[in-house]
């Protein structure tokens, strides 16, 4: 009977932990749209098809702006980088390098889908995901929460 005991108890720590583990991963990630690469947005050229533009940036239209009769324009979604320097040491080459923000990029192409205008979109809305894909004031705030409730858990055994 003892034995039958201590693999419940066992059982029980166990599914305890993974459900502890679970909750803590789907309280950190958040989603965010495709996106594509500057270098990639710079290698198009004026006159390129919509389906070769989009084979180049390896994504799909984010949204559409204007569908008109001589033209259409999509926006399209890519990411600048960044770069992390201490504030006293700020020179143009050093530091780290690191993704920044989404931009939104407007592609206009003619009736005929051919490319006809790029243009990065500073009077769009920001309403483009910026966070990080792991939440640390969520993970902290986790942290601070769980803790004490396990070691008073395990404290009392």
């Amino acid at each position: 009977m003892d034995t039958k005991v201590c693999e419940i108890y066992y059982m029980k720590n166990q599914i305890f932990i993974v459900a502890l583990i679970l909750l803590f991963f789907t309280s950190c990630f958040v989603e965010s749209p495709k996106y594509t690469s500057l270098e990639q947005v710079v290698s198009l050229k004026l006159g390129m098809p919509k389906d070769t533009v989009e084979k180049v940036l390896g994504v799909r239209p984010y949204d559409i702006k204007a569908y008109t009769d001589t033209s259409n324009v999509f926006i399209y979604v890519y990411r600048v980088k960044d770069r992390r320097t201490i504030s006293f040491y700020t020179k143009p080459v050093n530091g780290k390098e690191s993704i920044g923000k989404y931009v939104q990029l407007e592609v206009s192409y003619s009736k005929d889908d051919k490319l006809i205008k790029i243009e990065s979109c500073n009077l769009c809305p920001d309403n483009l995901v910026t966070q990080n894909n792991i939440d640390f004031d969520k993970v902290i705030l986790f942290i601070t929460v769980t803790l004490p409730v396990l070691l008073i858990y395990f404290g009392l055994k």
